[in-house]
């Protein structure tokens, strides 16, 4: 079975050629809301969605005050429902599954056409089926209301229903739609009949009701009209768009219950886009918020794994756990969710019934459920991200870094450098943990900060705190890394003979100088970060609704430091070595705050350090020399041992070292390694160790010191130091096949 991102990521290594960068984009914020599953990932999507195809008016401001309304109003009303979930990322995770499942079938694929047009169609469809819910939130609060206090069969109970609806559902003069109907229920009536050969006139009627119905107020209906009205006054008629908006009408009752009886079932020959909005509409029912009472009471599953192919779908849920321990009662009860995915007499499963009774799959469709517990959230924070307009604030860094440096409007720069102004805006929260604050709206009882701390050597030296230096060095660590995801890598052919910097050159080849070490960086550099730093404070409160940052009174996860070490040269398996180094450093990540603590050579010192970096881990480099002299050191060194270092692994040992957050210098005028591994030993409390099990001497025959430095020796160092093997010291053992070890003597 696959994930969710890998059958995404199918979707565009099969049919896009990566050459757009507008695109690229969207591909890799996409890869990254199906790994993460975060609202803010999510925004990221909408955003470069909207900036690329500008389908409902230009950019992503065309669609802003529609998604936040429903972004918003979930979060605020939907707590006061019987039943309901989230539907802001449910969207990006439908739009994601349906570009899976086109990639997984060629007659699926064949049904919808080019791969490109496609995903703009259908990204216009999944993403935004579900922008009216405003409109249904709003409708069923009454309604709860009412039939709490008179019933809910009271048929004198009062309801909403929306009136001055005749210029709402007109077609505007100018719009080519109108040479088709008269109004918006006229042409969406229309288009539903010819595909689907329901009556026109009882379609009409259907529609015509929907805006003062007591017993249900649709939010697809609704959602299709906005859509509708954005596109005909905000772009050219597009008749494909036609598709997309009935597509969306149909998505939740219209089937279901308006044609009650004498429904057709939608398929990839009558409405390719309606049936696929249905079936992974439903499909999707794993890692979706819980706001209605009700809706909390089942879990969902936290995660989904797919087997997808051709004429199959397989899916698997996996639940945290398929019974629940509910206070008060002595016997655990069944989670009905998982329950619904139980394999019945029928042979099939009640959860996938009851998709196939409204639509009919191109596909099988298999479902089942797995126990599996979750991992705790390592990316949940405190801070009360519902109070921050991500688009708001990234305007507002880019200003502030523009009246500080100059350059282009916000509006004027590329999509990439859009996202990494909403990219540093989506740091706030997870900084702020890191120094053990959050924010939040509200007046409480914390100490509220009102600027960052900033410490001397001296002071540091005391223990005080440098939040601002050690916040800054978080910055630079976030755009590396951001640049390096992006293609960038380090280099200065850009930079003029005079020092002048060719910014489009720099650009276009995605080269830059500063993919270095905080501590490489020169000082004009640092304070760049240090500005973004100092601005949190007031960006908050002003962008916010006048948000504070607090600081607990207590730590919220105790520090870890580890030390990497192992040989240089490495004889086993390096992608066997890095899934157990990854496995023990996520063990220990979901309790403490991690740092690795590297010395930078290359073997296995790189190895563990990449395995750190890919896991999100703290790295701090500690280095036998400066920054510029190491990397030459390390090209020396390895040509010694008869490895010749290529410019690709001298420019990805110049990427990972620009990750670490401290690049410290610990020379040693004898022993080259020397005071560096020291250094690391008596700080770690932890190592992860890839040695042969070779005991080296460490006193020669003159009795001189003697492989002083060589992994065994830091073992040593760290057993001498009271740390225990298996416990304390992690050793993974660097084997030749046995017959190698025969001929080299290792162990």
């Amino acid at each position: 079975m696959i994930s969710l991102a890998e059958g995404c990521g199918k979707f565009f290594n099969d049919f896009y050629d990566f050459k757009d960068e507008n695109k690229n984009c969207l591909v890799r914020v996409l890869d990254k809301f199906c790994k993460t599953g975060k609202k803010d990932d999510a925004f990221s999507v909408y955003f470069c969605f909207c900036e690329i195809y500008g389908v409902f008016g230009k950019g992503y401001d065309s669609m802003q005050k529609l998604l936040e309304l429903l972004s918003d109003h979930e979060y605020h009303s939907g707590g006061l429902l019987t039943k309901h979930r989230d539907h802001y990322s449910h969207s990006v995770y439908v739009f994601a599954l349906g570009l899976a499942l086109y990639a997984a079938d060629k007659k699926l694929g064949a049904a919808f056409g080019d791969a490109m047009e496609f995903l703009r169609l259908w990204g216009m469809t999944a993403l935004f089926h579900d922008v009216g819910y405003p409109f249904q939130l709003a409708h069923e609060q009454i309604k709860r209301y009412t039939s709490d206090l008179w019933g809910e069969d009271n048929r004198d109970n009062p309801h909403v229903a929306y009136v001055n609806t005749e210029k709402f559902l007109s077609i505007p003069d100018g719009c080519g739609f109108g040479t088709y109907a008269d109004n918006v229920n006229e042409l969406f009536a229309r288009s539903i009949a010819e595909k689907t050969g329901y009556d026109e006139k009882c379609v009409y009627e259907i529609l015509h009701g929907k805006v003062a119905s007591a017993r249900f107020m649709d939010h697809a209906y609704f959602g299709a009209v906005m859509l509708f009205k954005q596109i005909a006054e905000n772009t050219d008629n597009d008749p494909a768009v036609l598709d997309v908006l009935t597509a969306i009408l149909m998505h939740n009752s219209f089937n279901k219950y308006d044609m009650k009886g004498k429904a057709v079932k939608l398929s990839v020959k009558n409405h390719p886009y309606a049936y696929l909005l249905m079936l992974c509409d439903d499909l999707q029912n794993w890692d979706r918020q819980a706001f209605g009472y009700t809706s909390k009471k089942d879990p969902l599953a936290w995660e989904i794994n797919l087997e997808l192919s051709e004429g199959k779908i397989g899916l698997e849920y996996v639940f945290d756990s398929l019974q629940m321990d509910i206070p008060g009662k002595s016997e655990p009860v069944a989670n009905r969710n998982a329950v619904q995915l139980e394999e019945d007499a029928e042979g099939g499963c009640a959860f996938v019934r009851s998709i196939t009774e409204f639509v009919e799959p191109h596909a099988e469709i298999t479902a089942k459920a797995k126990e599996k517990k979750k991992d705790k959230q390592l990316h949940k924070y405190t801070s009360a991200d519902n109070f921050v307009n991500l688009c708001d604030f990234a305007k507002a860094i880019h200003k502030c870094y523009r009246n500080a440096y100059g350059g282009k409007a916000f509006e004027e720069l590329s999509l990439e450098f859009k996202l990494s102004n909403i990219e540093q805006a989506k740091s706030y929260a997870y900084k702020l943990e890191l120094i053990n604050c959050f924010y939040s709206d509200r007046e409480l009882d914390y100490p509220a900060l009102k600027e960052f701390t900033s410490g001397t050597e001296e002071e540091e030296l005391k223990e005080k705190k440098d939040d601002l230096g050690f916040l800054a060095r978080e910055e630079h660590l976030r755009w590396v890394r951001e640049k390096l995801e992006a293609g960038w890598h380090y280099g200065t052919s850009y930079i003029n003979p005079d020092g002048t910097e060719d910014r489009e050159l720099r650009d276009r080849l995605k080269e830059h100088k500063d993919l270095v070490p905080y501590d490489a960086l020169d000082l004009a550099e640092r304070e760049k970060d240090a500005l973004m730093i100092k601005n949190m404070i007031p960006f908050l409160y002003e962008q916010g609704h006048c948000i504070r940052i607090y600081r607990y009174r207590h730590g919220r996860k105790p520090d870890m430091e580890i030390a990497g070490i192992g040989h240089r040269i490495l004889r086993g398996d390096r992608e066997e070595y890095k899934r157990r180094v990854k496995a023990i450093l996520k063990t220990y990540q979901r309790d403490y705050r991690l740092t690795l603590l590297s010395k930078f050579g290359y073997g296995a010192d790189i190895l563990i350090a990449e395995c750190a970096a890919e896991l999100g881990i703290t790295l701090k480099a500690v280095l036998a020399s400066d920054y510029e002299h190491f990397i030459g050191d390390m090209i020396t060194d390895a040509a010694k041992h008869g490895v010749t270092l290529r410019e690709e692994e001298i420019l990805n040992m110049r990427h990972l070292l620009a990750q670490a957050v401290v690049c410290k210098t610990v020379s040693d005028k004898k022993n080259y390694w020397g005071e560096a591994n020291v250094y690391m030993i008596n700080k770690c409390q932890k190592v992860i160790a890839i040695w042969d099990g070779v005991e080296t001497a460490e006193i020669a025959s003159t009795g001189k010191p003697y492989n002083r430095g060589g992994t065994y020796h830091l073992i040593e160092l760290a057993r001498r130091k009271g740390l225990k093997d298996g416990k304390d010291i992690h050793i993974i053992c660097d084997e030749l096949p046995c017959a190698a070890r025969k001929n080299s003597g290792r162990k």
